[in-house]
């Protein structure tokens, strides 16, 4: 099995990488974590060229698509900046209108691939909420969630509330994130049940 984790931070090597490598070594698994902060991840142009082709901007999205496409099940590790990371959130744009313009073969009109997704087999995923002192809000994370979702990946649910993802109160210096202890097992908790969720399907 191969788990790939998206670290949605702009900073390398901080407290989304440090939970996400802690929570993938405990598990049995191969996997990858990539930086968000380590690529080039450019606007959409609303250009409508990926309707029947990669995207043709000249970054990283391709490459990371190629990658969440061979995977089995994926992590998105997320800090609150203003809501979620500039970045992250021109990650999901990207790939919501790759999904959206091979739906509609347009940017506008109804819908005439309905059933299109970009994620085949309804891949798993999960969600690890990290702030610095306070929490996400709800309203936020449905946003990423129902982003994820429109690609065709499916959400593995946390058990408890806000229950589209896990809440971290991590910390503000790099690696802080794993003196919480308690936040740090729910994670773990979750991505064992995002395995299990790969292996009963």
């Amino acid at each position: 099995m191969k788990l790939l984790a998206i670290s949605g931070s702009h900073r390398k090597d901080g407290n989304s990488y440090f939970l996400s490598k802690a929570v993938l070594d405990s598990l049995d698994c191969e996997y990858e974590i990539i930086q968000l902060a380590e690529k080039d991840i450019s606007f959409c142009t609303v250009c409508e060229e990926c309707i029947d082709k990669d995207c043709v901007l000249v970054d990283d999205l391709n490459k990371i698509i190629g990658k969440m496409a061979e995977a089995d099940a994926l992590i998105f590790a997320v800090p609150k900046y203003l809501s979620a990371p500039s970045k992250f959130t021109a990650f999901l744009e990207r790939l919501a209108s790759m999904a959206h313009m091979r739906k509609h073969l347009s940017y506008a009109g109804p819908p005439v691939n309905p059933d299109y997704v970009l994620f085949d087999g309804a891949k798993p995923f999960c969600v690890f909420a990290l702030s610095g002192r306070g929490e996400f809000s709800e309203d936020a994370l449905r946003t990423i969630v129902e982003y994820l979702e429109d690609t065709g990946l499916r959400l593995v649910s946390h058990e408890e509330p806000p229950f589209l993802a896990v809440n971290v109160v991590a910390g503000d210096l790099a690696g802080e994130v794993l003196e919480n202890i308690e936040a740090v097992e729910a994670c773990k908790g979750l991505a064992h049940k995002l395995v299990e969720s790969v292996r009963i399907r």
